[in-house]
């Protein structure tokens, strides 16, 4: 008995495939709206974060690495997290901001598809834009309360957000935004070496695994993050041997090795060149700080 299968035409009435890229992770932390008084400048030094600011009143000017740029009402511009900041209001005409914080392995790269570049920070919104902007900031305000269904909710609105964003940017949508190939590379990089900072990996190995030269490996850390691989290798792992050293995890033999640097003493070296103590000192300050927390 022969068995007859009829394939089913499947006829949608909508059909979408992300053909483009997965998007993996953004984590929203925070979103404020605040008035600055004629001259004041924002605390912040250096950036922990990604942020988009809104000048939704006023002027002022914002400096990254030592480069100004001036700031008026209707302006958006982006800080990206590591780099040196400085954001003071204009004396005569102080500015009203409103910001969103957050993070995440995308934040970068939806960053780049919005128009943004760490050397070019800064976007004039046309009339049509900023109002669609300005509305989906105070829809994020109307969800104030620590919740599950805000936090979902707020960090819909910032893909909304990037959308609205990347829609008005100038590059052609059929074409790939500008630096989103850079963005992809430097992302695979750093997770990269995250996965892998406790081998000796050298730079020529991230950029075998990236598939890509030294020299253009070297420019795009430069593009996307200001400091060259080999700094950005190193500084991961003094970060993570400091984790190390303040969970006891081993000797500073054992801890050297275990953020891939296989002689102790220039572990030693480069902790004292980027952190200002060496290990032992380091294990030291944390030791009287735990003390004298015990004692209060």
């Amino acid at each position: 008995m022969s068995v007859i299968i009829r394939i089913m035409e499947t006829r949608y009435h909508f059909y979408f495939k992300n053909e483009v890229r997965p998007l993996t992770s953004i984590t929203l932390h925070k979103i404020a709206s605040f008035e600055c008084s004629p001259g004041d400048v924002l605390p912040q030094v250096k950036a922990d974060s990604f942020a988009l600011y809104l000048v939704s009143k006023g002027r002022g000017i914002y400096t990254v690495m030592e480069t100004e740029y001036k700031v008026i009402e209707g302006c958006l511009f982006a800080m990206y997290p590591g780099t040196e900041i400085k954001c003071q209001s204009d004396t005569e005409e102080p500015w009203s901001l409103i910001t969103v914080n957050f993070s995440g392995a995308d934040a970068r790269l939806l960053l780049s598809a919005a128009g943004f570049q760490p050397k070019a920070p800064l976007r004039f919104l046309d009339k049509k834009t900023a109002e669609l902007v300005v509305n989906i900031y105070a829809a994020m305000s109307s969800f104030s309360r620590q919740s599950i269904y805000g936090t979902v909710q707020n960090t819909a609105f910032l893909y909304t957000l990037i959308a609205t964003l990347a829609k008005s940017s100038s590059w052609v949508h059929a074409d790939t935004p500008p630096g989103w190939t850079g963005v992809i590379h430097f992302q695979k990089a750093i997770k990269y070496i995250s996965e892998n900072f406790y081998k000796p990996i050298t730079v020529n190995d991230i950029a075998s695994h990236v598939g890509l030269t030294y020299n253009r490996l070297y420019r795009i850390f430069l593009e996307q993050n200001f400091v060259p691989p080999q700094q950005y290798l190193t500084e991961f792992r003094i970060r993570e041997g400091c984790s190390l050293l303040e969970k006891r995890a081993g000797s500073i033999k054992e801890i050297a090795y275990a953020v891939g640097i296989e002689d102790p003493l220039y572990f030693s070296k480069l902790f004292k060149q980027h952190i200002g103590l060496s290990p032992t000192n380091y294990m030291k300050k944390i030791i009287k700080k735990e003390k004298g927390g015990i004692r209060k």
